[in-house]
């Protein structure tokens, strides 16, 4: 397989450059690149911050020329990575690519789910006028890739979507999020352990979900204990010290790539919470080190869900406190009698997290 002389990462946001943005999505894609000899650099907007890093590969130019032809058609690419989200708002940009004959693969990072607006309160009517329009625009918006890297469930909800059919569907690559190569099983003997990782300070995640989840697989299992990676909020520290053993659960805050895959290694078991998620980079991380993966049956997490289907993890039945300590019992019953196993866990899934596959041909 040839990979193309000069690859570029484009998010139309002005995130910051800092180490974080480097360890995730086009950051990350970028340093994957340039780690097996491609010529990469990430191309966002303007201003620049205080803590991006003083690098060269970096290019802040402002929204105008993102949107420009001419621009894009002077930059010399082969090809460019477009971390959109398959949001309308940023077609102009897709289609500037597009117009300057550079190879354009826009990331799609999505729960799967195409019709989101049908799922909000508010006026029925409404919600079926914006999810028609916004649906009509996505799909113009990803009409422009020569490429789509997505989940398999959303390839499948493309495929028999009438607003967007065979003609999207059959340029769509399954790539659901970047993993560092740091994230692979090295052979250590797994524990009853629970991993859950997240930015527990935000709604969507459901801390509250976590920690009474927590609270009932402790009573009911002697042996477990639990890894919390992420912020540690004060509710977090005061729910922990009052646990009848506390120092069953770690609370490790905000952990690097080589810390994370660490204890990844030694846990058997990914516990998702969240209300919604796109392709769950903590999940999949922890499928890359072997773990198994157990979630709420939501609408918006089909791609977490998927993730389970491969002797690799289990759905609960309800999205209740209850139903997912019950999935968790039932996985490291799965661990205990060996009908879970790390190295086909991380043999299955570590390849479609491998930047390399963007390395696509022609």
């Amino acid at each position: 397989m040839s990979s193309p002389a000069r690859f570029a990462t484009c998010t139309p946001v002005s995130f910051h450059a800092n180490e974080y943005f480097f360890s995730r999505d086009t950051g990350l894609i970028c340093r994957s690149l340039q780690k097996v000899g491609v010529d990469c650099r990430v191309i966002m907007p303007q201003p620049a911050h205080e803590d991006d890093l003083p690098c060269t590969d970096v290019v802040r130019v402002s929204h105008r020329k993102l949107r420009s032809a001419g621009w894009w058609r002077r930059q010399q690419l082969d090809t460019v990575v477009l971390y959109s989200w398959g949001d309308p708002r940023y077609t102009l940009v897709a289609r500037a690519i597009h117009k300057a004959g550079i190879r354009l693969i826009i990331h799609f990072d999505s729960s799967g789910e195409l019709h989101e607006h049908l799922h909000r309160s508010g006026c029925r009517v409404i919600n079926r006028v914006k999810d028609y329009l916004v649906n009509r625009l996505r799909a113009r918006h990803l009409g422009y890739a020569d490429y789509i890297t997505t989940s398999a469930p959303c390839i499948t909800s493309f495929r028999h979507d009438p607003a967007y059919g065979g003609r999207i569907s059959a340029r769509c690559v399954e790539f659901p999020t970047p993993v560092n190569s740091c994230f692979r099983y090295r052979g250590t003997l797994k524990e009853a352990r629970i991993i859950c990782t997240g930015s527990w300070q935000l709604p969507v995640k459901r801390a509250g979900m976590l920690r009474r989840t927590l609270e009932l697989l402790l009573s009911r299992h002697s042996g477990v204990e639990i890894d919390i990676c992420g912020p540690v909020t004060d509710e977090m520290e005061t729910w922990r010290a009052a646990l009848p053993e506390p120092q069953r659960v770690q609370l490790h805050g905000i952990c690097n790539h080589g810390q994370l895959a660490a204890l990844n290694d030694r846990a058997s078991i990914a516990l998702c919470t969240s209300e919604s998620e796109g392709s769950h980079g903590a999940s999949a991380e922890a499928l890359c080190c072997g773990c198994s993966v157990v979630c709420p049956p939501r609408p918006l997490l089909s791609v977490v869900q998927w993730y389970t289907r491969q002797d690799s993890g289990s759905v609960a039945a309800e999205d209740t406190p209850e139903s997912l300590c019950d999935a968790l019992l039932q996985e490291l019953a799965h661990w205990q009698q060996g009908s879970r196993n790390a190295h086909a866990i991380a043999a299955t899934w570590q390849p479609r997290f491998s930047v390399e596959s963007l390395l696509l041909p022609g």
